[in-house]
Protein backbone atom coordinates (compact mmCIF):
# COMPACT_ATOMS: atom_id res chain seq x y z
CA UNK A 1 0.00 0.00 0.00
CA UNK A 2 1.36 3.52 -0.72
CA UNK A 3 2.45 5.25 2.23
CA UNK A 4 0.28 7.89 1.04
CA UNK A 5 -2.90 9.27 -0.62
CA UNK A 6 -3.47 12.87 -2.69
CA UNK A 7 -3.71 15.41 0.31
CA UNK A 8 -7.60 16.27 0.12
CA UNK A 9 -8.57 13.11 -0.35
CA UNK A 10 -11.98 12.09 1.05
CA UNK A 11 -12.77 8.97 -0.33
CA UNK A 12 -12.26 5.65 1.97
CA UNK A 13 -12.71 3.58 -1.10
CA UNK A 14 -9.26 4.76 -2.49
CA UNK A 15 -7.67 3.53 0.57
CA UNK A 16 -8.71 0.58 0.56
CA UNK A 17 -7.85 -0.35 -3.22
CA UNK A 18 -4.57 0.70 -2.30
CA UNK A 19 -4.21 -2.28 -0.05
CA UNK A 20 -4.54 -5.84 -0.98
CA UNK A 21 -4.94 -7.09 2.69
CA UNK A 22 -8.28 -7.91 3.67
CA UNK A 23 -7.33 -7.90 7.80
CA UNK A 24 -5.88 -4.69 7.24
CA UNK A 25 -8.60 -3.41 4.98
CA UNK A 26 -10.88 -4.63 8.19
CA UNK A 27 -8.77 -2.57 10.23
CA UNK A 28 -9.10 0.56 8.47
CA UNK A 29 -12.67 -0.08 8.18
CA UNK A 30 -13.12 -0.44 11.89
CA UNK A 31 -11.05 2.86 12.40
CA UNK A 32 -13.09 4.73 10.18
CA UNK A 33 -16.28 3.22 11.64
CA UNK A 34 -15.04 4.73 14.88
CA UNK A 35 -14.03 8.06 14.20
CA UNK A 36 -16.90 8.57 12.17
CA UNK A 37 -19.88 7.42 14.43
CA UNK A 38 -17.67 9.13 17.06
CA UNK A 39 -17.65 12.83 14.61
CA UNK A 40 -21.63 12.32 14.65
CA UNK A 41 -21.74 11.78 18.80
CA UNK A 42 -19.83 14.45 19.23
CA UNK A 43 -21.95 17.00 17.02
CA UNK A 44 -25.02 15.60 18.95
CA UNK A 45 -23.64 16.52 21.97
CA UNK A 46 -22.49 19.54 20.95
CA UNK A 47 -26.27 20.54 19.47
CA UNK A 48 -28.23 18.80 22.44
CA UNK A 49 -25.09 19.99 25.30
CA UNK A 50 -25.99 24.10 24.23
CA UNK A 51 -29.75 23.58 23.95
CA UNK A 52 -29.24 22.14 27.65
CA UNK A 53 -26.94 24.56 28.62
CA UNK A 54 -24.53 21.84 29.37
CA UNK A 55 -21.02 23.62 28.69
CA UNK A 56 -18.71 21.31 30.11
CA UNK A 57 -20.02 18.65 27.84
CA UNK A 58 -20.24 21.07 24.96
CA UNK A 59 -16.47 22.07 25.49
CA UNK A 60 -15.32 18.47 25.71
CA UNK A 61 -17.42 17.47 22.77
CA UNK A 62 -15.63 20.59 20.79
CA UNK A 63 -12.52 19.07 21.47
CA UNK A 64 -13.35 15.44 20.55
CA UNK A 65 -14.92 16.89 17.54
CA UNK A 66 -11.55 18.80 16.43
CA UNK A 67 -9.56 15.40 17.51
CA UNK A 68 -12.06 13.23 15.24
CA UNK A 69 -11.67 15.06 12.25
CA UNK A 70 -8.03 15.33 12.26
CA UNK A 71 -7.28 11.24 12.95
CA UNK A 72 -10.29 11.37 10.00
CA UNK A 73 -8.06 13.27 7.58
CA UNK A 74 -4.81 11.52 8.40
CA UNK A 75 -6.36 7.86 8.05
CA UNK A 76 -7.45 9.23 4.28
CA UNK A 77 -4.33 10.68 3.62
CA UNK A 78 -1.18 8.31 5.06
CA UNK A 79 -3.44 4.94 5.91
CA UNK A 80 0.13 3.28 6.89
CA UNK A 81 -0.15 5.28 10.42
CA UNK A 82 -2.97 3.55 11.08
CA UNK A 83 -1.32 1.89 14.29
CA UNK A 84 -0.51 5.31 15.61
CA UNK A 85 -4.38 6.64 14.87
CA UNK A 86 -5.38 3.56 16.83
CA UNK A 87 -3.25 4.82 19.71
CA UNK A 88 -4.07 7.83 19.31
CA UNK A 89 -8.31 6.64 19.26
CA UNK A 90 -7.66 4.50 22.18
CA UNK A 91 -6.21 7.06 24.46
CA UNK A 92 -8.92 9.52 23.48
CA UNK A 93 -11.38 6.29 24.53
CA UNK A 94 -9.89 5.86 27.63
CA UNK A 95 -10.04 9.80 28.64
CA UNK A 96 -13.50 9.33 28.01
CA UNK A 97 -13.82 6.43 30.86
CA UNK A 98 -11.92 8.64 33.18
CA UNK A 99 -13.61 12.03 32.98
CA UNK A 100 -17.35 10.14 32.71
CA UNK A 101 -16.33 8.46 36.19
CA UNK A 102 -14.34 11.20 37.78
CA UNK A 103 -15.83 14.45 36.43
CA UNK A 104 -19.26 14.23 34.78
CA UNK A 105 -21.46 11.52 35.57
CA UNK A 106 -19.52 10.17 38.65
CA UNK A 107 -21.17 6.91 38.26
CA UNK A 108 -20.46 3.51 36.61
CA UNK A 109 -23.38 4.02 33.19
CA UNK A 110 -23.80 2.84 29.91
CA UNK A 111 -22.17 4.70 27.80
CA UNK A 112 -19.34 4.17 30.23
CA UNK A 113 -19.57 0.65 29.73
CA UNK A 114 -19.93 0.76 26.01
CA UNK A 115 -16.62 2.88 25.64
CA UNK A 116 -14.52 0.41 27.70
CA UNK A 117 -15.93 -2.29 25.84
CA UNK A 118 -15.09 -0.37 22.15
CA UNK A 119 -11.79 0.26 24.01
CA UNK A 120 -10.55 -3.66 24.48
CA UNK A 121 -12.52 -4.78 20.73
CA UNK A 122 -10.52 -2.26 19.33
CA UNK A 123 -6.65 -2.29 20.79
CA UNK A 124 -7.54 -6.34 20.89
CA UNK A 125 -8.34 -6.44 16.94
CA UNK A 126 -6.01 -3.45 15.45
CA UNK A 127 -3.20 -3.94 17.95
CA UNK A 128 -2.84 -7.02 18.60
CA UNK A 129 -2.87 -9.47 21.81
CA UNK A 130 -0.22 -7.78 24.21
CA UNK A 131 -1.39 -4.24 23.64
CA UNK A 132 -4.87 -5.37 23.73
CA UNK A 133 -3.96 -6.42 27.19
CA UNK A 134 -2.85 -3.45 28.10
CA UNK A 135 -5.23 -0.48 26.88
CA UNK A 136 -8.01 -3.48 28.38
CA UNK A 137 -6.50 -2.52 31.48
CA UNK A 138 -6.49 0.98 31.55
CA UNK A 139 -10.12 0.80 30.20
CA UNK A 140 -11.18 -1.33 32.60
CA UNK A 141 -9.00 0.26 35.89
CA UNK A 142 -11.26 3.30 36.30
CA UNK A 143 -14.42 1.17 36.83
CA UNK A 144 -12.57 -1.07 39.25
CA UNK A 145 -10.99 1.80 41.36
CA UNK A 146 -14.92 3.44 41.22
CA UNK A 147 -16.83 0.15 42.23
CA UNK A 148 -13.62 0.09 45.40
CA UNK A 149 -13.71 3.79 46.56
CA UNK A 150 -17.47 4.80 45.05
CA UNK A 151 -18.17 6.15 49.27
CA UNK A 152 -15.43 7.91 49.45
CA UNK A 153 -16.87 9.71 46.21
CA UNK A 154 -20.27 10.12 47.24
CA UNK A 155 -18.89 11.14 51.02
CA UNK A 156 -16.85 14.13 49.42
CA UNK A 157 -19.90 16.07 47.95
CA UNK A 158 -19.29 14.34 44.00
CA UNK A 159 -21.66 11.98 43.46
CA UNK A 160 -23.55 14.98 41.83
CA UNK A 161 -23.88 14.10 38.17
CA UNK A 162 -23.53 16.01 34.77
CA UNK A 163 -24.57 13.35 32.51
CA UNK A 164 -25.85 14.36 28.56
CA UNK A 165 -29.51 14.90 28.97
CA UNK A 166 -32.09 13.54 27.12
CA UNK A 167 -32.62 12.35 24.13
CA UNK A 168 -28.75 13.46 24.01
CA UNK A 169 -28.14 10.18 26.16
CA UNK A 170 -30.11 7.59 24.52
CA UNK A 171 -28.66 8.56 20.84
CA UNK A 172 -25.13 8.41 22.75
CA UNK A 173 -25.75 4.80 23.76
CA UNK A 174 -27.39 3.65 20.25
CA UNK A 175 -24.63 5.00 17.95
CA UNK A 176 -21.77 3.09 20.53
CA UNK A 177 -23.95 -0.27 20.09
CA UNK A 178 -23.71 0.59 16.46
CA UNK A 179 -19.98 1.19 16.72
CA UNK A 180 -19.30 -2.20 18.50
CA UNK A 181 -21.56 -4.05 16.02
CA UNK A 182 -20.15 -2.54 12.60
CA UNK A 183 -16.63 -3.32 14.28
CA UNK A 184 -17.73 -6.91 14.55
CA UNK A 185 -19.00 -7.45 12.07
CA UNK A 186 -16.13 -5.89 10.03
CA UNK A 187 -13.55 -7.78 11.66
CA UNK A 188 -14.76 -11.32 11.67
CA UNK A 189 -16.17 -10.53 7.86
CA UNK A 190 -12.24 -9.89 7.42
CA UNK A 191 -11.65 -12.94 9.00
CA UNK A 192 -14.48 -14.92 6.94
CA UNK A 193 -13.11 -13.77 4.02
CA UNK A 194 -9.75 -14.63 4.87
CA UNK A 195 -10.45 -18.11 5.27
CA UNK A 196 -12.39 -18.12 2.07
CA UNK A 197 -8.76 -17.06 0.23
CA UNK A 198 -7.81 -19.55 1.68
CA UNK A 199 -9.90 -22.57 1.22
CA UNK A 200 -9.55 -21.03 -2.45
CA UNK A 201 -6.19 -21.42 -2.74
CA UNK A 202 -6.25 -24.84 -1.14
CA UNK A 203 -8.15 -25.77 -3.72
CA UNK A 204 -6.15 -24.28 -6.66
CA UNK A 205 -3.16 -25.70 -4.86
CA UNK A 206 -5.05 -29.52 -4.91
CA UNK A 207 -5.58 -28.94 -8.07
CA UNK A 208 -2.05 -27.80 -9.19
CA UNK A 209 -0.63 -30.74 -6.77
CA UNK A 210 -3.11 -33.50 -9.03
CA UNK A 211 -1.96 -31.98 -12.38
CA UNK A 212 2.12 -31.79 -10.88
CA UNK A 213 1.30 -35.82 -10.06
CA UNK A 214 -0.36 -36.37 -13.65
CA UNK A 215 2.69 -34.71 -15.12
CA UNK A 216 4.94 -37.07 -13.04
CA UNK A 217 2.66 -40.30 -13.70
CA UNK A 218 2.91 -38.86 -17.81
CA UNK A 219 6.41 -38.45 -17.63
CA UNK A 220 7.13 -41.68 -15.75
CA UNK A 221 4.95 -43.71 -18.84
CA UNK A 222 6.86 -41.49 -21.63
CA UNK A 223 10.69 -42.56 -19.83
CA UNK A 224 8.95 -46.16 -19.29
CA UNK A 225 7.98 -46.33 -22.64
CA UNK A 226 10.88 -44.56 -23.96
CA UNK A 227 13.17 -47.21 -22.25
CA UNK A 228 11.43 -49.86 -24.02
CA UNK A 229 11.66 -48.15 -27.57
CA UNK A 230 14.92 -47.32 -26.97
CA UNK A 231 16.73 -50.81 -25.16
CA UNK A 232 15.37 -52.91 -27.11
CA UNK A 233 17.66 -52.15 -30.46
CA UNK A 234 20.43 -51.40 -28.04
CA UNK A 235 20.00 -54.73 -26.98
CA UNK A 236 20.89 -56.36 -30.11
CA UNK A 237 23.91 -54.13 -30.43
CA UNK A 238 25.62 -55.15 -27.22
CA UNK A 239 24.51 -58.78 -27.30
CA UNK A 240 25.90 -59.26 -30.92
CA UNK A 241 29.16 -57.23 -30.20
CA UNK A 242 29.54 -59.28 -27.19
CA UNK A 243 28.70 -62.98 -29.02
CA UNK A 244 31.07 -61.68 -31.77
CA UNK A 245 34.05 -60.51 -29.71
CA UNK A 246 33.74 -64.31 -27.79
CA UNK A 247 33.68 -66.05 -30.98
CA UNK A 248 37.84 -65.43 -31.72
CA UNK A 249 37.53 -62.64 -34.69
CA UNK A 250 40.36 -61.63 -36.31
CA UNK A 251 42.65 -58.70 -34.40
CA UNK A 252 41.70 -55.67 -36.87
CA UNK A 253 38.07 -56.89 -36.21
CA UNK A 254 38.31 -57.10 -32.93
CA UNK A 255 39.61 -53.32 -32.47
CA UNK A 256 36.12 -52.53 -34.63
CA UNK A 257 33.85 -54.66 -32.78
CA UNK A 258 35.03 -53.13 -28.76
CA UNK A 259 34.59 -49.53 -30.60
CA UNK A 260 31.12 -51.02 -31.39
CA UNK A 261 30.71 -52.36 -27.81
CA UNK A 262 31.83 -49.49 -26.30
CA UNK A 263 29.28 -47.31 -28.17
CA UNK A 264 26.75 -49.19 -27.10
CA UNK A 265 27.86 -49.11 -23.58
CA UNK A 266 27.86 -45.33 -23.63
CA UNK A 267 24.78 -44.79 -25.27
CA UNK A 268 23.34 -47.55 -22.15
CA UNK A 269 25.15 -45.54 -19.82
CA UNK A 270 23.26 -42.28 -21.41
CA UNK A 271 19.77 -43.95 -21.00
CA UNK A 272 20.22 -45.35 -17.59
CA UNK A 273 21.49 -42.00 -16.01
CA UNK A 274 18.23 -40.14 -17.54
CA UNK A 275 15.75 -43.42 -15.95
CA UNK A 276 17.91 -43.62 -13.08
CA UNK A 277 17.22 -40.05 -12.54
CA UNK A 278 13.59 -39.86 -12.43
CA UNK A 279 13.43 -43.41 -10.71
CA UNK A 280 15.77 -41.45 -7.77
CA UNK A 281 13.54 -38.74 -7.87
CA UNK A 282 10.44 -40.50 -7.63
CA UNK A 283 12.17 -41.95 -4.84
CA UNK A 284 11.41 -45.79 -6.28
CA UNK A 285 14.94 -46.80 -6.50
CA UNK A 286 16.00 -49.16 -3.71
CA UNK A 287 19.56 -51.03 -3.30
CA UNK A 288 19.88 -54.55 -3.90
CA UNK A 289 21.90 -56.91 -1.52
CA UNK A 290 24.43 -58.93 -3.56
CA UNK A 291 27.21 -60.98 -2.93
CA UNK A 292 30.35 -59.92 -5.17
CA UNK A 293 34.64 -59.71 -5.19
CA UNK A 294 35.31 -56.78 -5.07
CA UNK A 295 38.77 -56.67 -6.66
CA UNK A 296 37.49 -58.80 -9.44
CA UNK A 297 34.21 -56.33 -9.74
CA UNK A 298 36.26 -53.29 -10.16
CA UNK A 299 38.63 -54.77 -12.82
CA UNK A 300 36.10 -56.16 -15.19
CA UNK A 301 34.76 -52.57 -14.93
CA UNK A 302 38.26 -50.92 -15.36
CA UNK A 303 38.75 -53.64 -18.31
CA UNK A 304 36.18 -51.71 -20.72
CA UNK A 305 36.87 -48.16 -19.81
CA UNK A 306 40.58 -48.94 -19.77
CA UNK A 307 40.42 -49.42 -24.04
CA UNK A 308 38.77 -45.82 -23.53
CA UNK A 309 41.38 -44.22 -21.88
CA UNK A 310 44.05 -46.18 -24.14
CA UNK A 311 42.51 -44.84 -27.36
CA UNK A 312 43.08 -41.55 -25.53
CA UNK A 313 46.94 -42.20 -25.13
CA UNK A 314 46.06 -42.11 -21.46
CA UNK A 315 48.03 -43.63 -18.47
CA UNK A 316 45.29 -45.85 -17.09
CA UNK A 317 45.87 -47.05 -13.51
CA UNK A 318 44.14 -49.38 -11.39
CA UNK A 319 45.64 -49.39 -7.89
CA UNK A 320 43.93 -51.68 -5.44
CA UNK A 321 45.03 -52.47 -1.85
CA UNK A 322 46.68 -55.76 -1.21
CA UNK A 323 44.61 -56.12 1.84
CA UNK A 324 41.39 -55.68 -0.23
CA UNK A 325 42.19 -58.56 -2.40
CA UNK A 326 40.51 -61.66 -1.21
CA UNK A 327 37.32 -59.31 -0.28
CA UNK A 328 33.73 -60.35 -0.51
CA UNK A 329 31.24 -57.89 0.17
CA UNK A 330 27.52 -57.71 -0.17
CA UNK A 331 26.32 -54.38 -1.98
CA UNK A 332 24.72 -53.43 -4.89
CA UNK A 333 26.79 -54.19 -7.76
CA UNK A 334 24.51 -52.82 -10.41
CA UNK A 335 24.71 -49.22 -9.08
CA UNK A 336 28.27 -48.81 -7.58
CA UNK A 337 29.52 -49.88 -11.10
CA UNK A 338 27.34 -46.83 -12.34
CA UNK A 339 29.06 -44.75 -9.74
CA UNK A 340 32.50 -45.86 -10.64
CA UNK A 341 31.64 -45.45 -14.85
CA UNK A 342 30.51 -42.17 -13.82
CA UNK A 343 33.13 -41.31 -12.23
CA UNK A 344 35.82 -42.57 -14.55
CA UNK A 345 34.24 -42.24 -17.87
CA UNK A 346 34.40 -38.15 -17.06
CA UNK A 347 37.81 -38.39 -16.03
CA UNK A 348 38.80 -39.67 -19.11
CA UNK A 349 37.07 -37.28 -20.95
CA UNK A 350 38.19 -34.73 -19.49
CA UNK A 351 41.49 -35.33 -19.15
CA UNK A 352 43.46 -34.73 -22.84
CA UNK A 353 46.92 -36.31 -21.76
CA UNK A 354 48.57 -37.28 -18.66
CA UNK A 355 46.84 -40.09 -16.50
CA UNK A 356 43.38 -41.75 -14.69
CA UNK A 357 44.14 -43.23 -11.55
CA UNK A 358 41.86 -45.50 -9.75
CA UNK A 359 42.47 -46.23 -6.12
CA UNK A 360 41.06 -48.87 -3.73
CA UNK A 361 42.33 -48.24 -0.02
CA UNK A 362 41.22 -50.22 3.31
CA UNK A 363 40.33 -47.69 5.98
CA UNK A 364 39.19 -50.12 8.21
CA UNK A 365 37.83 -53.83 8.62
CA UNK A 366 36.07 -55.78 11.00
CA UNK A 367 34.76 -59.16 11.23
CA UNK A 368 31.37 -58.02 9.91
CA UNK A 369 32.21 -54.30 7.60
CA UNK A 370 35.00 -53.26 5.12
CA UNK A 371 35.73 -49.33 5.01
CA UNK A 372 36.94 -48.96 1.11
CA UNK A 373 37.95 -45.77 -0.19
CA UNK A 374 37.32 -44.94 -3.32
CA UNK A 375 39.03 -42.67 -5.59
CA UNK A 376 39.27 -41.37 -9.57
CA UNK A 377 41.84 -38.93 -10.26
CA UNK A 378 43.08 -37.53 -13.15
CA UNK A 379 45.80 -34.73 -14.80
CA UNK A 380 42.42 -32.85 -16.94
CA UNK A 381 41.05 -29.83 -17.05
CA UNK A 382 40.44 -29.39 -13.51
CA UNK A 383 37.41 -27.31 -11.58
CA UNK A 384 37.86 -23.89 -10.26
CA UNK A 385 36.73 -24.15 -6.30
CA UNK A 386 33.75 -22.09 -6.81
CA UNK A 387 32.36 -24.55 -9.01
CA UNK A 388 32.81 -27.55 -6.44
CA UNK A 389 29.26 -27.22 -5.44
CA UNK A 390 27.37 -26.47 -8.84
CA UNK A 391 28.90 -29.59 -11.12
CA UNK A 392 26.37 -31.99 -8.63
CA UNK A 393 23.29 -29.99 -10.16
CA UNK A 394 21.30 -31.59 -12.37
CA UNK A 395 21.85 -30.42 -16.53
CA UNK A 396 24.83 -28.76 -14.82
CA UNK A 397 28.83 -28.67 -15.88
CA UNK A 398 31.13 -26.16 -14.68
CA UNK A 399 31.32 -23.91 -18.08
CA UNK A 400 29.28 -23.53 -20.72
CA UNK A 401 32.13 -23.83 -23.26
CA UNK A 402 32.71 -27.19 -21.72
CA UNK A 403 29.02 -28.21 -22.88
CA UNK A 404 30.71 -27.88 -26.41
CA UNK A 405 34.03 -28.77 -26.52
CA UNK A 406 33.81 -32.07 -24.40
CA UNK A 407 29.53 -33.14 -24.55
CA UNK A 408 27.78 -34.53 -22.36
CA UNK A 409 24.12 -34.08 -20.54
CA UNK A 410 25.35 -32.48 -17.12
CA UNK A 411 23.47 -36.22 -15.52
CA UNK A 412 26.41 -38.23 -14.39
CA UNK A 413 27.37 -36.30 -11.65
CA UNK A 414 24.20 -35.81 -9.97
CA UNK A 415 23.08 -39.42 -10.36
CA UNK A 416 26.75 -40.08 -8.58
CA UNK A 417 25.65 -37.77 -5.52
CA UNK A 418 22.23 -39.19 -4.98
CA UNK A 419 23.36 -43.05 -5.78
CA UNK A 420 25.84 -42.54 -2.93
CA UNK A 421 23.38 -41.27 -0.99
CA UNK A 422 21.23 -44.18 -1.23
CA UNK A 423 24.80 -46.01 -0.03
CA UNK A 424 24.98 -43.72 3.32
CA UNK A 425 27.91 -41.46 2.06
CA UNK A 426 28.65 -38.31 -0.11
CA UNK A 427 31.27 -37.58 -2.90
CA UNK A 428 33.81 -35.56 -2.57
CA UNK A 429 36.09 -33.46 -4.85
CA UNK A 430 39.51 -31.95 -4.87
CA UNK A 431 40.44 -29.56 -7.73
CA UNK A 432 42.02 -26.85 -9.04
CA UNK A 433 41.23 -25.21 -12.70
CA UNK A 434 43.86 -26.78 -14.98
CA UNK A 435 45.01 -28.55 -12.55
CA UNK A 436 43.22 -32.03 -12.35
CA UNK A 437 40.31 -33.50 -10.37
CA UNK A 438 40.17 -36.33 -7.47
CA UNK A 439 36.67 -37.46 -6.89
CA UNK A 440 36.85 -39.96 -3.76
CA UNK A 441 34.02 -41.20 -1.39
CA UNK A 442 34.00 -44.09 1.47
CA UNK A 443 32.36 -47.10 1.62
CA UNK A 444 30.98 -49.28 4.13
CA UNK A 445 30.56 -52.64 3.12
CA UNK A 446 29.38 -55.59 4.50
CA UNK A 447 31.25 -58.78 4.19
CA UNK A 448 29.65 -61.49 2.25
CA UNK A 449 30.35 -64.31 5.22
CA UNK A 450 28.07 -62.01 7.69
CA UNK A 451 25.77 -59.81 5.59
CA UNK A 452 24.04 -62.77 3.49
CA UNK A 453 23.70 -66.88 3.76
CA UNK A 454 27.06 -68.94 3.16
CA UNK A 455 25.56 -69.68 0.01
CA UNK A 456 24.80 -66.60 -1.65
CA UNK A 457 29.02 -67.11 -2.08
CA UNK A 458 28.60 -69.92 -4.43
CA UNK A 459 26.72 -67.26 -6.46
CA UNK A 460 29.60 -65.49 -7.30
CA UNK A 461 29.62 -65.86 -10.77
CA UNK A 462 31.33 -68.66 -11.95
CA UNK A 463 31.15 -71.30 -15.13
CA UNK A 464 28.17 -73.83 -14.93
CA UNK A 465 26.76 -76.30 -16.64
CA UNK A 466 23.56 -75.37 -18.00
CA UNK A 467 22.89 -77.46 -21.23
CA UNK A 468 20.17 -79.56 -19.31
CA UNK A 469 18.08 -76.67 -18.37
CA UNK A 470 14.64 -76.46 -20.70
CA UNK A 471 13.76 -72.80 -21.00
CA UNK A 472 10.82 -71.44 -22.87
CA UNK A 473 11.52 -68.05 -24.44
CA UNK A 474 8.75 -64.78 -25.42
CA UNK A 475 9.94 -62.48 -27.46
CA UNK A 476 8.11 -60.24 -29.90
CA UNK A 477 11.08 -58.43 -31.70
CA UNK A 478 12.76 -60.64 -34.07
CA UNK A 479 16.53 -59.39 -33.84
CA UNK A 480 16.04 -60.21 -29.82
CA UNK A 481 15.21 -63.56 -30.67
CA UNK A 482 18.05 -63.77 -32.86
CA UNK A 483 20.50 -63.07 -29.96
CA UNK A 484 18.79 -64.64 -27.11
CA UNK A 485 18.81 -67.79 -29.02
CA UNK A 486 22.87 -67.18 -29.60
CA UNK A 487 23.29 -65.77 -26.68
CA UNK A 488 21.34 -69.28 -25.03
CA UNK A 489 23.46 -71.32 -27.55
CA UNK A 490 26.72 -69.85 -26.14
CA UNK A 491 25.69 -71.31 -22.99
CA UNK A 492 25.09 -74.65 -24.09
CA UNK A 493 21.53 -74.01 -24.07
CA UNK A 494 18.81 -75.22 -26.95
CA UNK A 495 15.41 -73.29 -26.41
CA UNK A 496 11.78 -72.97 -27.53
CA UNK A 497 11.30 -69.22 -28.14
CA UNK A 498 7.70 -67.87 -29.78
CA UNK A 499 6.54 -64.75 -30.85
CA UNK A 500 4.18 -63.51 -28.11
CA UNK A 501 2.30 -64.95 -24.71
CA UNK A 502 -0.34 -66.90 -26.03
CA UNK A 503 1.98 -69.25 -28.35
CA UNK A 504 3.93 -69.14 -24.78
CA UNK A 505 1.22 -70.31 -22.78
CA UNK A 506 0.08 -73.09 -25.23
CA UNK A 507 3.80 -74.15 -25.41
CA UNK A 508 3.68 -73.99 -21.83
CA UNK A 509 0.75 -76.71 -21.41
CA UNK A 510 1.98 -78.82 -23.95
CA UNK A 511 5.90 -79.33 -22.54
CA UNK A 512 8.04 -79.03 -19.43
CA UNK A 513 10.26 -76.51 -18.88
CA UNK A 514 12.52 -75.64 -15.92
CA UNK A 515 12.07 -71.52 -16.25
CA UNK A 516 10.01 -69.82 -18.63
CA UNK A 517 11.39 -66.21 -19.94
CA UNK A 518 8.88 -63.43 -21.02
CA UNK A 519 8.90 -60.16 -22.38
CA UNK A 520 6.39 -58.07 -20.55
CA UNK A 521 5.24 -55.94 -23.47
CA UNK A 522 4.08 -58.27 -26.19
CA UNK A 523 1.36 -57.80 -28.72
CA UNK A 524 -1.77 -60.42 -28.42
CA UNK A 525 -0.26 -61.06 -25.19
CA UNK A 526 2.35 -59.87 -23.16
CA UNK A 527 4.28 -60.93 -19.95
CA UNK A 528 1.55 -59.90 -17.48
CA UNK A 529 -1.02 -61.88 -19.43
CA UNK A 530 0.49 -64.71 -19.36
CA UNK A 531 2.17 -65.31 -16.19
CA UNK A 532 -1.73 -64.69 -14.36
CA UNK A 533 -2.80 -67.68 -16.60
CA UNK A 534 0.59 -69.99 -15.81
CA UNK A 535 -0.04 -69.20 -12.19
CA UNK A 536 -3.86 -70.20 -12.27
CA UNK A 537 -3.05 -73.72 -13.53
CA UNK A 538 -4.29 -76.10 -11.41
CA UNK A 539 -0.70 -78.72 -11.61
CA UNK A 540 1.43 -77.15 -8.66
CA UNK A 541 4.36 -78.30 -10.48
CA UNK A 542 3.24 -76.28 -13.19
CA UNK A 543 1.70 -73.14 -11.80
CA UNK A 544 5.08 -73.09 -9.69
CA UNK A 545 7.39 -72.93 -12.38
CA UNK A 546 10.02 -69.98 -12.13
CA UNK A 547 9.21 -66.94 -14.14
CA UNK A 548 11.40 -64.31 -15.64
CA UNK A 549 10.55 -61.00 -16.71
CA UNK A 550 12.46 -59.52 -19.68
CA UNK A 551 11.88 -56.07 -19.85
CA UNK A 552 13.02 -52.48 -21.00
CA UNK A 553 11.63 -50.88 -18.90
CA UNK A 554 12.99 -49.52 -15.43
CA UNK A 555 10.24 -48.30 -13.40
CA UNK A 556 8.69 -51.77 -13.42
CA UNK A 557 10.13 -53.60 -11.03
CA UNK A 558 7.35 -53.23 -7.96
CA UNK A 559 4.62 -54.34 -10.54
CA UNK A 560 7.07 -57.27 -12.08
CA UNK A 561 7.25 -58.85 -7.89
CA UNK A 562 3.63 -58.32 -7.37
CA UNK A 563 2.48 -60.00 -10.49
CA UNK A 564 4.38 -63.13 -9.51
CA UNK A 565 7.18 -62.89 -11.41
CA UNK A 566 10.65 -64.95 -9.53
CA UNK A 567 13.03 -62.86 -11.32
CA UNK A 568 13.76 -60.00 -13.84
CA UNK A 569 16.37 -59.10 -16.75
CA UNK A 570 16.53 -55.86 -18.20
CA UNK A 571 17.56 -55.23 -21.77
CA UNK A 572 19.68 -54.94 -23.00
CA UNK A 573 20.71 -58.62 -21.24
CA UNK A 574 24.61 -59.03 -21.43
CA UNK A 575 25.73 -63.10 -21.33
CA UNK A 576 27.11 -62.92 -18.08
CA UNK A 577 23.74 -61.76 -16.41
CA UNK A 578 21.79 -63.79 -18.04
CA UNK A 579 24.06 -66.79 -17.48
CA UNK A 580 23.72 -65.67 -13.38
CA UNK A 581 19.97 -65.66 -13.07
CA UNK A 582 19.73 -68.69 -15.15
CA UNK A 583 22.41 -70.23 -12.64
CA UNK A 584 20.01 -69.47 -10.05
CA UNK A 585 17.56 -71.58 -11.39
CA UNK A 586 19.65 -74.28 -11.95
CA UNK A 587 20.35 -74.52 -8.01
CA UNK A 588 16.74 -74.43 -7.19
CA UNK A 589 16.64 -77.39 -9.04
CA UNK A 590 19.41 -79.21 -7.83
CA UNK A 591 17.69 -78.40 -4.07
CA UNK A 592 14.66 -79.60 -5.19
CA UNK A 593 16.24 -82.78 -6.29
CA UNK A 594 18.03 -83.51 -3.06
Amino acid sequence: MKNTLPLFNWSLKKVLDAEPDSFIKARIRIIFTIISLSLLKSVLVIVIGAANEEWRQVARAVIAFSAYTLLLKILLYNPSRLKLLTHILLIIGIAVIWSNIFLYAHKINLPTIQFVFMVALSSFYILGSRLGMLYSVLGMFPVVLFLIFRSSFELNGVSDTHELGSPGYEIVVILNFITILVAHYLFYKAINLNISEKEKLNRELQISVAEANNLAASRSHFLSTMSHELRTPLNSVVGLSELLLLNKPADHQKDDLRILQLSALDLLSLINNVLDFNKIDSEKLTLEKVAFHLPDFIRNICDVLGVKANNKQLNFVLNIDEQLEHTHVVSDPTRLSQVIYNLVGNAIKFTEKGSVIIKLDLINKTDHTVDVLFSVQDTGIGISPDKHESIFEIFSQAESSTIRKYGGTGLGLAIVKQLLTLFDTQIQVESMECSGTRFFFTLSLATASHGVEKTMLNELPQEQDLSHLRILVAEDDEINRLVLRKQLDTLGITPLIVENGVLAYEAYQSWDFDVVLLDLHMPVAGGYDTIKRIRALSSPAKANVQVIAFTASVTEEQNIHSAGFNDFLYKPTNLEDLRNKLEKVAKNIDKKKE
